[in-house]
């Protein structure tokens, strides 16, 4: 149970359903911290552990019981007086089938050293308002498309991406097209957990992935330790829109369901336009209007994406520089079989029109 605090204590919790509790606990230790580095706070976990900002140790970890509680005392500037010490306590408390997750602080009334209007302007405004905003639609939609597609974080993502079996029939109809050489070396923009790379790979090419994403760049250069180790592969934390190398360093390009969530499509076209040697290739692949609202492009994350024609994609091609380009709408039934998946998704993925396939080359 979570610590008692006073009255003017701030509590929020939520009702985690077939999530144990040492489950929850784990989630929190991965999340957490990324969560805060994104709002300028580092969050060393474990018994000895501590909040730094800017530097300087602004938080310490005074209890530390994994799928129990974790307790945070703040350590404000001495100026501030004994009067303003406060604390966080996070407890998983267990439910019948599942957890509740509850967040306790005294920090607002110890901090403004005020009981009233003050404390009822900060509620207000840092919480209510804050809080308010994160579930409106708008909001929410876009928290939900940044966390499972645009900009995926957090446990569920990592373990996603690590083997995002939806995506096996699209790298095998890549590959096909791709027909990778031992001297290729290829570059994937938005290679979320490496699986892709990590079948390339065994084509005997060399290779370089990229991806914004912190979480994504983590999971794929463990999953591909071995190729990074020997220095077949490099995995770079990077925006699509301004990719890190020089021109003409790759023989060939892939992009994989990204293209349909960059903020500039033409931006990253011309850039992998401008990294490809001469005769590099291009294997472009994207959900196509038809899929809008479907499974494999659901809503709100359809709502938050870009979808073109095949002339769209192929007019852009051509305006970025590359000298031919083309754009092939496979059946992906064959590719879902020759992945392994069951008859049931096999018919899924069965039937043209599905996806696009663009393919550009260099003069």
């Amino acid at each position: 149970m979570a610590s008692p605090l006073h009255a003017s204590a701030l509590r929020a919790s939520v009702d985690l359903e077939g999530v144990g509790a040492a489950d929850a606990f784990d989630r929190f230790v991965s999340d957490f911290a990324g969560s805060l580095r994104a709002r300028g706070l580092e969050f060393i976990p474990g018994d000895r552990g501590r909040l730094d900002e800017g530097g300087a140790v602004v938080g310490k970890v005074t209890r530390w019981e994994p799928g129990r509680a974790v307790e945070i005392d703040w350590r404000p500037s001495s100026a501030w007086g004994d009067g303003s010490k406060s604390k966080i306590t996070i407890s998983f408390e267990p439910l019948d089938g599942g957890t509740r997750l509850v967040f306790e602080t005294d920090a607002p009334a110890a901090l403004l050293g005020d009981r009233g209007p003050l404390l009822s302007d900060w509620f207000i405004d840092e919480v209510l308002a804050g809080a308010t905003q994160a579930v409106s639609p708008s909001r929410f939609a876009t928290w939900l498309t940044d966390r499972r597609a645009r900009k995926p974080a957090g446990v569920e993502a990592r373990t996603t991406y690590r083997d995002p079996v939806y995506h096996r029939p699209n790298f095998k109809a890549i590959l096909h097209r791709l027909d990778l050489r031992d001297d290729d070396v290829l570059l994937e923009v938005g290679c979320g957990g490496g699986a892709f790379l990590s079948e390339a790979l065994e084509r005997g090419c060399t290779a370089a992935g990229v991806d914004h994403s912190a979480d994504m760049v983590d999971v794929a250069r463990e999953a591909n330790r071995k190729a990074v180790a020997e220095g077949r592969l490099e995995i770079r934390e990077a925006e699509a829109e301004s990719l890190p190398f020089p021109d003409r360093q790759f023989t060939c390009v892939v992009c994989t369901g990204v293209f349909a969530l960059v903020s500039d499509p033409a931006k990253v076209m011309a850039e992998m336009h401008r990294v490809l040697r001469g005769r590099g290739r291009v294997v472009l692949f994207t959900d196509s209007e038809e899929l809008r609202g479907t499974e494999a492009a659901p809503e709100p994350i359809a709502s938050h994406s870009k979808f073109f024609s095949d002339e769209e994609l192929v007019q852009m091609a051509l305006e970025a520089g590359f000298a031919e380009a083309e754009v092939e709408r496979p059946d992906l039934g064959p590719y879902a079989r020759e992945a392994g998946l069951s008859d049931e998704l096999v018919r899924m993925f069965s039937g043209p029109g599905q996806c696009q396939l663009l393919l550009a080359q260099n003069a």
